[in-house]
C-alpha cells in the first residue's frame, strides 16, 4: 500500500507537471518553485539555476552568468569579477587573472605579473607601456609620446613628441610644441595650462586653488574667486552664475535658462532638454532627446521611478511593485524589492522574490501566483488554470477539459486520462492516422 501511494505521489513529476517540484508555465518548464527554470525552443535552450544565481543560453555562440551579476562567459568576452577578464575583439586577445596577465595584438603577444614585471600593447587607451617592480619603474607610449615613472607618482619625464620632467608634488612641465603645455606647482593649489594651441579655440588657463581659477578661450570663458564662493561662466549660448555651489545658481542663454536653490528647488532648460528638482532627493523630472527620440523619466525619493525611454515605459513603487510596458508586452510584478531593469537580473534573480506577476504580449495573457501555486495563461479564446497539483481547468479550441491531481484524473476532447495514462479518442485516434 505504501509503494503504491509513493508512486502515485511521485510518478507523474517524471512525466507531468506537478506543483512545485514540477511545473510548466508559458511552454517554460519550472522545477522546485522558483528555482530551476528551462525552455528549448527554436533551436535555441535556456537554462536558469536560481540558487547558484546561474544561467545558460544557447545563443550567439551560447552564454553563461554565473554567480550574477560577478560572472559571465561568451564567445567575445568572459569575466569574474575581481579575479578574471578575457576579450576577444578584431583578432586580439586580452586576459587577465588576479594579477597575471597576457594577451595577443597586432603589435605582438605580451605577459605580466604586476607588480613584478609586464608588458602590454594597446590596453588603457595607450598604444604600449610597462613596468618593472612597480612603482619603482614604469612607462606608457600613446601618439608618439612616452611617459616615463621613476618611483610612480613621484619623478617622471617625457620623450618622443612630448617634453617635459615632474618632481610630484613640488613642480611639474609637460610639452607638445605647438600644441599645450601644462605646469604645476604644489599640486593641486598651483596649475597653468596652455591647450588646443594648433586649433582657432586655444584654452589658457590658471588655478591657484582655491583663492583664483580661470579658463579663457575666444568663445569661452569661466572665473572662480574662493570657490565654491563665487564662479561664473560663459560661452557664445550662456551665462552663469554660482554662489556658495552647489545652494545658489542662475543661466541664461538664447536657448538656456536654470536656477538652483539647493535643496529646495532647482530648474535647467537647454532647447527641449530640462531637468527639475524639488525638495531634493523628494522629487525629480527630467525630460531630454536624442535625435527625434523622446526620453523622459520622474523619481520620488531616488527610487520610485516613472521612465519613457528606448527600451519603453517603466514605473515602479517600492518596495510594493513594478511595471513595464513597449509596444504590445507589458509586465506587472508584486512586490517590486529591487527595481533593477537588467535583463540577467529579471532572468535570474527577479523569480526568487516575486509573488504574483502577470504577463502580457498581443492577445496572450500569463499571470503565476506565488510561484506557480496558481497559474493562468489566456490566448484569443483558448485559457487554461491550474491550482497547484490539485486542479487544472483548460479550454481549448472551443472545448473543455479538467484534470485532477495532475493527471490523476481528467477529461478533455482529445480523451481521458486515467492514474497519469492518456487514453485517445476515436476521433483523435483517426485524426493523427
Amino acid at each position: 500500500m505504501r509503494k503504491l501511494f509513493f508512486l502515485i505521489l511521485f510518478f507523474p513529476c517524471t512525466l507531468y507537471a506537478f506543483w512545485p517540484i514540477s511545473w510548466e508555465l508559458d511552454n517554460e518548464k519550472r522545477f522546485f518553485g522558483p528555482l530551476v527554470s528551462y525552455q528549448k525552443e527554436n533551436n535555441t535552450t535556456h537554462l536558469t539555476i536560481r540558487p547558484f544565481l546561474f544561467s545558460y543560453d544557447s545563443g550567439n555562440g551560447g552564454v553563461y552568468q554565473y554567480l550574477y551579476p560577478l560572472g559571465k562567459s561568451s564567445k567575445e568576452k568572459s569575466y569574474f569579477v575581481p579575479i578574471y577578464l578575457s576579450k576577444e575583439f578584431e583578432g586580439e586577445e586580452d586576459t587577465a587573472f588576479t594579477l597575471f596577465f597576457y594577451g595577443k595584438s597586432k603589435r605582438g603577444n605580451y605577459f605580466g605579473f604586476f607588480p613584478i614585471y609586464g608588458k602590454a600593447y594597446n590596453r588603457f587607451g595607450k598604444d604600449d607601456l610597462g613596468f618593472f617592480m612597480w612603482p619603482l619603474y614604469s612607462y606608457s607610449s600613446a601618439e608618439g609620446a612616452t611617459k616615463t615613472n621613476i618611483i610612480w607618482p613621484f619623478f617622471g619625464y617625457y620623450s618622443g613628441t612630448e617634453e617635459g620632467f615632474k618632481m610630484w608634488p613640488l613642480y611639474g612641465i609637460r610639452k607638445k610644441k605647438g600644441v599645450k603645455t601644462t605646469s604645476f606647482f604644489l599640486w593641486p593649489f598651483f596649475i597653468k595650462e596652455e591647450k588646443d594651441l594648433d586649433t582657432d579655440e586655444p584654452v589658457d588657463a590658471f588655478h591657484a586653488f582655491p583663492f583664483y581659477m580661470k579658463k579663457t578661450s575666444k568663445t569661452k570663458a569661466s572665473y572662480s574667486v574662493m570657490w565654491p564662493i563665487f564662479s561664473y561662466a560663459r560661452d557664445d549660448e550662456k551665462r552663469k552664475w554660482d554662489i556658495l555651489w552647489p545652494i545658489f545658481s542662475w543661466k541664461e542663454g538664447e536657448e538656456t535658462k536654470g536656477y538652483s536653490f539647493f535643496p529646495l528647488i532647482s530648474y535647467d532648460k537647454k532647447g527641449k532638454d530640462y531637468t527639475f528638482n524639488l525638495l531634493w532627493p523628494l522629487y525629480k523630472e527630467s525630460e531630454w532627446y536624442v535625435r527625434d527620440d523622446r526620453y523622459f523619466q520622474r523619481r520620488i525619493l531616488l527610487i520610485n521611478r516613472y521612465i519613457e525611454d528606448d527600451r519603453g515605459t517603466f514605473f515602479n513603487i517600492w518596495p510594493f511593485f513594478e511595471y513595464r510596458r513597449k509596444h504590445e508586452t507589458s509586465t506587472f510584478f508584486f512586490p517590486s524589492i529591487l527595481p533593477i531593469r537588467d535583463a540577467g537580473f529579471d532572468d535570474i534573480v527577479r523569480p526568487l522574490f516575486t509573488l504574483y506577476e502577470q504577463r502580457k504580449k498581443g492577445d496572450k495573457n500569463i499571470t503565476n501566483f506565488l510561484y506557480g501555486f496558481y497559474t493562468k495563461e489566456e490566448e484569443d479564446n483558448n485559457w487554461k488554470r491550474r491550482f497547484a497539483f490539485l486542479l487544472e481547468l483548460k479550454k481549448e479550441n472551443g472545448k473543455f477539459g479538467f484534470e485532477l491531481l495532475s493527471g490523476l484524473f481528467g477529461i478533455d476532447s482529445k480523451g481521458v486520462k486515467l492514474f497519469y495514462i492518456p487514453f485517445k479518442n476515436r476521433t483523435e485516434e483517426q485524426g493523427e492516422r
